[in-house]
């Protein structure tokens, strides 16, 4: 007997359709969340509508506050950095485990996404890139690298954490996918680490993705201040380390967006 395919809720669509606007930026950091409005917007209940919030919430996309309600969460250095070094820990993990375990069928993998991610964000090639086109290629390689771990609950927690700094690397898309420096920089960072990896090397896999995590944190950190004024000190030990990035930058923009950076 064929089981039916259950139809997601109503509180599962509503989420998934604000945490795709908040993580894309449609839904501006701080941007104030009156359930009237979102109930014409998304054609839903209240309800439902509460529920999805509060799940929103209690995964720190959204805030709220007692007589104010909800309302998209701010974004902040420190976040920032702190989200940034976790990836960067958890890819090292992953990256690790996947170099371990991978078989051919990994490798043949990571070059068929090479190939569509390479393709796309070369500027040489594309004059037009767009921002959520990379993003989304972008993803798709970097989830090629990893998937080799053989770790399904390390690999939700990498995309747990991937979509966290989504609203962060957003800023740094949209602001640079049309200037060829920061894309040529991305694609010669990744292509390094893909030949690391391909290359069963997992000291220099490590490196080179641990060095693009933070370039690409440093890089974001300058775009927010730039454009955003975002707010946030860091500890004296972090400008030692944003001082000795700096000289290296070259964007690797988010992974990726500087060279010890990019845009991951």
């Amino acid at each position: 007997m064929v089981e039916k395919t259950r139809k997601p809720t109503k509180v599962a669509v509503v989420l998934e359709q604000i945490q795709a606007d908040i993580l894309t930026g449609l839904l501006a950091p701080n941007e104030k969340l009156p359930m009237e409005a979102l109930k014409k917007r998304y054609g839903i209940s209240g309800s439902p509508l509460r529920e999805a919030l509060c799940r929103l919430a209690s995964n720190g996309l959204v805030n709220v506050e007692e007589q104010c309600g909800f309302y998209v969460a701010p974004l902040s250095l420190e976040e920032l950095y702190d989200i940034y070094n976790i990836r960067a820990h958890i890819e090292s993990l992953a990256l690790k485990l996947a170099i371990q375990n991978g078989d051919d069928e990994w490798e043949a993998g990571i070059l068929a996404t090479w190939h569509r991610f390479s393709k796309y964000i070369d500027p040489r090639i594309n004059k037009n890139v767009d921002p959520n086109k990379w993003d989304e290629l972008q993803k798709e390689f970097l989830y090629a690298l990893v998937k080799g771990c053989n770790s399904p609950w390390l690999l939700k927690i990498r995309d747990m954490m991937y979509d966290q700094a989504a609203r962060y690397r957003v800023v740094c898309l949209h602001a640079h996918h049309n200037d060829e420096a920061v894309l040529m920089r991305c694609l010669n960072d990744d292509e390094r680490l893909m030949s690391a990896v391909l290359a069963r090397n997992i000291e220099e896999a490590c490196k080179i993705s641990t060095a693009n995590y933070m370039g690409s944190a440093e890089y974001i950190a300058d775009v927010l201040k730039d454009k955003q004024g975002v707010s946030g000190s860091r500890s004296k030990s972090q400008s030692k380390e944003k001082s000795t990035n700096k000289t290296n930058k070259t964007s690797n923009h988010e992974q990726h967006t500087t060279t010890t950076g990019s845009s991951k």
